[in-house]
Formats: C-alpha cells, structure tokens, sequence
C-alpha cells in the first residue's frame, strides 16, 4: 500500500463520490499516481503502482484538501480561461468567416446572373440580326420572283389571246395570214422575254454558319467561364 495512505491519528472525511476502476470493476478510484499521471484504485496500486516501481501515489482526499488553492490548480484555471478566449476568438473569426463565404458566394452568383444576362441579349441580339438578314434575302428573292411570276402570267394571257385571234380567221384565208404574220413577230418578243424571266428567276441560297469560335465554347466543358479558386 502507498505510504501516503491516511494514518490512523489523522483520519480523512470522504464525502466524494469516487469513479469505478475500469480494470477493477469492484474497486474505486481513491489513489492518483503522480509518477503516471493517472487515477487508480487500490489494485492498481500494488499491481502497477507500488514502490518497487517507485510510483509516487497519493490519497485523493487528502491531496484534495488543498488542492484548490494550489499552483497546479491556479495554473489550470489560467489555462482555462486562456482556452476558453481562445475558443471565443476563433468563434467570432470562423462565424465572420461563416458570413464572408456567404456574402462571396452572394457576390459571385450574382456576377454569374450578370454574366449570363449579358450573354443572353447578346446571343438575342445577334440572333436578331440574323434573322433580319435572313427575312431580307428571302424578302428580295420573293420580290424578284413575284415580278417574274406577273411576267410569265402575262405572256401565258397574251399568248393565249393570239391563239383565240388566229383561231377565228382559220375561215379566211386571207386574214388568218395577216394575223399569223403579226402573231409571229409578237411570239418572237414574247419569247425574248421569257429569256430574260428565266435568267431573273434565280434564288440566293443560304445557311447559317456557326461561329467556330462559339462552337468551340460550346463544346468546351469550361466554356464561358471558370472558377478561380485561391485561399483568403
């Protein structure tokens, strides 16, 4: 047993309420082991702390007594209240970090939503203007066809009445070969100008070329943009 076990003549009040060995489950923990550092019970004592170990084990009630106003205790409570405002302070600094990666991540997105609104209406805006050239090719192209379309009907009446004129002098002789004669100069023009409407009634063909650039972009995962990432 610790030599510093309670003498007889100095009895010690115990009013504590002492901790269960973990290894001796039917013993308590009175003794503290102050070459381990450790709590132990009187097991522990002659088993892994008697003075052929030269522990030094004292009895927990009577190194309490003073134990309040000693160094070693004046020295944790230090410590603990440095702990404690070192806690405090790095509280306060992680939940003002808390609201920065807050307010950086409000800041960044709504960079994006900008972002994204002026692509938008410049992806709209170009798409308008391309559209609009579109509409004006093929506005032109109607236009010019149309004309040619008026034409063509045109000679196809004219033609036709002829065809009438003649068929009413196939009685007579004599007109049917003065009609054929004017007839066939005025065919010989209509003729020239069925020529010209089909030298007129071309189109312009046309397809959209995508921008390489773009399309690149487009088929770059980090297209547009990217997320820088650095440590404050």
């Amino acid at each position: 047993m610790p030599s510093s076990h309670p003498s007889t003549t100095t009895p010690v009040t115990v009013t504590a309420q002492f901790k269960k060995c973990p290894q001796h489950l039917d013993e308590e923990l009175k003794f503290f082991c102050e070459t381990h550092d450790v709590a132990c019970c009187v097991a522990c004592t002659v088993l892994l702390h008697n003075q052929h170990n030269q522990c030094t084990v004292v009895y927990i009630p009577e190194a309490a007594k003073d134990y309040k106003t000693g160094p070693e205790f004046l020295q944790l409570t230090g410590e603990l209240n440095k702990t404690q405002q070192l806690a405090a302070k790095h509280v306060t600094d992680i939940e003002e970090k808390i609201k920065k990666v807050e307010q950086l991540k409000t800041e960044e997105t709504t960079k994006l939503e900008k972002y994204r609104t002026e692509l938008k209406q410049f992806v709209d805006k170009r798409i308008d203007q391309l559209t609009s050239q579109v509409n004006q090719l093929r506005d032109n192209d109607i236009d010019l066809l149309k004309k040619q379309l008026t034409k063509s009907k045109n000679i196809e009446d004219n033609v036709a009445t002829m065809k009438t004129r003649i068929q009413a002098c196939e009685q007579t002789p004599v007109e049917l070969f003065t009609e054929s004669k004017h007839t066939r100069h005025e065919v010989a023009q209509l003729q020239v100008d069925l020529d010209g409407i089909a030298a007129k009634t071309h189109y312009q063909v046309y397809w959209i070329h995508k921008d390489d650039q773009m399309e690149a972009v487009l088929k770059n995962k980090d297209g547009i943009a990217t997320v820088e990432i650095g440590k404050a």
